[in-house]
């Protein structure tokens, strides 16, 4: 049985202005899955990506975060953090 360990249902997400960014967005990712998210610049993808992992430069106006099954909608990003949600960079080699 597949398990699920990110699950974004319908997003909303807007900056402290209230530029709305994100516009009901859904993704799921089950465990052992790995995804990609590709799209030309100012798509949106480093705004979801943020908004996932609580920025708090972006406020969710609607929608709802899970992560290995619990609420995390409303969770610092700290303790999002602790959780496993964070975003790792890329490194170039020169």
């Amino acid at each position: 049985m597949t398990q699920t360990l990110l699950n974004v249902q319908g997003l909303h997400a807007t900056l402290e202005s209230g530029e709305e960014l994100l516009k009901g967005v859904d993704l799921k990712i089950n465990k052992g899955e790995v995804h990609v998210i590709m799209g030309p610049n100012g798509s949106g993808k480093s705004t979801l990506a943020n908004t996932i992992m609580g920025n708090p430069v972006y406020h969710i106006t609607g929608g709802r975060i899970e992560f290995d099954g619990e609420d995390v909608t409303e969770a610092g990003s700290d303790e999002r953090a602790k959780k496993g949600i964070f975003m790792a960079f890329r490194l170039r080699k020169k």
